[in-house]
């Protein structure tokens, strides 16, 4: 009997040694990964706002939006290999407000193959741009009527990266490669 209730002692000890050495696990109302989750989101959803304001203000010449989008130290590679600044693009953007727009069929503009990357106060965003025309300033033919279609087509890639700067997100940096014709 006393060989028994060694045995018995010995075991509750063991017992409550191990369910009392460990502090009870708090659940927390959100789990890290959920909380991280639904903040990526919301970045994400940011991003994606932004990469709208972007191409409206691009596309309408809008230096004004161009300006609060981009951050002071922005650099642009482009596909030629030129590089820009946030002062070569917002001067460009004023250019291209102001004259008057010479025949142009198209261009009509593309981008697909989004993939948004977020890490902490930084954001990448990758895709593809294709632009479609059939007579452009650059190009040394003219259309016959403004109806017809456009027939040219260039794409390049593209990755953009944004940066949380004083509390919002702003375009630092964008850089583009051509992609090769078939």
């Amino acid at each position: 009997m006393t060989k028994q209730l060694c045995s018995a002692l010995v075991l509750v000890v063991a017992i409550s040694s191990v369910v009392f050495s460990y502090p009870p696990k708090l659940q927390p109302r959100y789990s890290p990964a959920v909380k991280s989750k639904r903040q990526v989101n919301a970045n994400e959803k940011a991003i994606k706002q932004l990469e709208r304001e972007l191409a409206t203000a691009l596309s309408k010449g809008d230096s004004g939006t161009l300006d609060h989008l981009i951050a002071d130290d922005y650099v642009e590679i482009n596909a030629q290999g030129g590089l820009k600044t946030k002062t070569d693009v917002l001067t460009l953007s004023r250019v291209r407000s102001a004259r008057p727009r010479s025949v142009s069929v198209g261009p009509e503009i593309t981008v697909d193959g989004l993939t948004i990357l977020i890490h902490g106060d930084s954001a990448a965003v990758v895709g593809r741009t294709t632009i479609r025309y059939q007579f452009m300033e650059n190009e040394t033919s003219r259309p016959l009527t403004q109806s017809q279609t456009p027939t040219n087509v260039n794409q390049e890639r593209f990755i953009r990266s944004y940066s949380k700067i004083g509390g919002r997100w702003q375009l630092a940096t964008w850089q583009t490669t051509s992609i090769a014709k078939r």
